[in-house]
């Protein structure tokens, strides 16, 4: 949450702290599938870090992710969620000259700093959030009373969860941050230790991520459930159910960002959790809301983005980049310097994109679905019809990873071709519907510099096309 959020956010604390309800007792809050979602009825969409072409686009609700909740979670959470209170307390209470005092009085405390970048979603968007989530393994403990909160996630639509990845002085925690009913705290934490990893976690674009789906369960009592993805069983786990009255009324948005609270390290000049983190990389990717009953990408049409982002320095880390990767469903915020080499860089490229060359039938159509909303369809069942993707770069010579992304209501197949070379096929199962969206990976040779790659199938119709990314 941004400082103007957090100063906007202050009164419905302290009204809320002076009910008992943000340090009293909490309500009791199974972590149990919602009335939409129970354990062996559901299934919700397959997260492509487990080939949904290959297992099937959706997977079923089956199981519990372990951890604390209640005030056992508050507890475990410790100074970590204390201090989201008490810089925010300070901040706005030292922005109120106090009778008598003069303007001196009015400074914030020194080198305390509380901000964030990332991505704004309209409330009237969507009633979920899908995404994957970078989780640094094997980290410094972060010194010095520094927080970073990253990613961090809010679905749009009066949603109850914020999900959480909190790094803190003991490791890295999963936060259920519960804005519902008047209990604004902690709900549910989990350490994202050995077991976690195993289990929840798999590598996407070179990172160890975990895949989350929240998203509203029943529009009775405004409830919402958050799901994290079993690598082990293939199949989504319930992590944390809230409900009630939506305790943000002011805030007609969600978010998905990196967020930090920090001091200055007099040492270095910058926040420790600069010095701490050096050298490593949060990243947020597949990012989509539920639109009606379809999850669609975030892109600028639904979301928005501080554009440029802004530099390091504005938090307390000079080495500190953000970038898009793709708009507006994958951000990068890299801290430079260390020792650990971040993976290789991602291009992402649109099938509808003006620079490619489209022949034959191949044409563009409207998808909700997809990245850029269209996809461009009619490609194949002969070698005329055919989609080229031009100035296509890969940094350097040598293999690359090529992921197509594409929507097929049937199996079907595609040949992709460099530069003009031999063609091979790929398979391309069904995505589940034309407007669903699946993803396949093969490895190309590319040359230094600009390439094409052509898309096309000989002998039938290869699927309808959504864009294709290289690593």
């Amino acid at each position: 949450m941004s400082r103007s959020r957090i100063v906007r956010l202050l009164p419905v604390l302290l009204a809320l702290a002076a009910a008992g309800a943000v340090s009293g007792p909490q309500a009791a809050l199974a972590a149990t599938p919602g009335a939409n979602a129970g354990a062996g009825t559901a299934r919700l969409a397959r997260p492509a870090g487990d080939n949904p072409a290959a297992r099937g686009a959706t997977a079923p609700v089956a199981g519990v992710v372990p951890g604390l909740t209640g005030v056992a979670a508050r507890r475990a959470a410790g100074s970590a969620a204390d201090r989201f209170r008490q810089v925010t307390n300070e901040r706005v209470n030292a922005s109120r000259p106090s009778a008598g005092a003069g303007p001196s009085s009015a400074l914030a405390p020194a080198a305390q700093l509380h901000t964030d970048w990332g991505v704004d979603m309209p409330s009237s968007q969507s009633q979920g959030l899908h995404a994957t989530q970078s989780v640094l393994t094997g980290t410094s403990p972060i010194s010095g009373g520094d927080y970073v909160y990253a990613p961090t996630a809010l679905p749009p639509g009066n949603a109850c969860i914020e999900m959480t990845t909190a790094y803190t002085p003991s490791g890295p925690d999963l936060w259920a941050w519960d804005w519902c009913g008047g209990r604004d705290t902690v709900g549910k934490l989990t350490a994202m230790n050995a077991s976690f990893l195993a289990t929840y976690t798999a590598t996407v674009n070179g990172r160890t991520t975990y895949s989350l789906d929240e998203h509203k369960t029943s529009t009775t009592a405004n409830t919402w459930t958050a799901y994290l993805y079993n690598y082990q069983t293939h199949a989504w786990d319930t992590y944390y159910t809230s409900s009630g009255t939506y305790d943000l009324p002011q805030f007609a948005f969600g978010w998905n960002m990196f967020e930090v609270y920090t001091s200055v390290n007099p040492a270095t000049g910058a926040g420790y959790y600069c010095g701490n983190l050096a050298g490593r990389a949060f990243e947020s990717s597949a990012v989509q809301v539920m639109q009606g009953s379809s999850w669609v990408s975030v892109t600028p049409s639904n979301s928005t983005v501080p554009n440029p982002p802004p530099s390091g320095s504005r938090l307390d880390c000079p080495t500190l980049n953000f970038s898009v990767v793709h708009a507006n469903d994958d951000w990068l915020a890299q801290i430079g310097g260390g020792s650990s080499t971040p993976p290789p860089a991602t291009h992402s490229y649109e099938a509808e994109a003006s620079g490619n060359t489209r022949a034959g039938q191949a044409a563009v159509r409207s998808s909700s679905a997809a990245s850029g909303g269209a996809l461009v369809g009619y490609v194949g069942n002969g070698t005329a019809n055919y989609l080229q993707f031009n100035g296509v770069t890969g940094g350097t010579a040598g293999s690359h990873t090529i992921t197509i992304y594409y929507a097929s209501g049937e199996n079907r197949s595609t040949t992709l071709s460099v530069n003009g070379g031999a063609a091979t096929t790929v398979n391309t199962p069904s995505t589940g519907g034309w407007d669903t969206i699946g993803s396949v990976t093969t490895t190309l040779t590319l040359n230094a510099g600009s390439n094409t790659i052509r898309l096309g199938n000989p002998t039938g119709w290869a699927p309808d096309l959504d864009r294709i990314v290289v690593s």
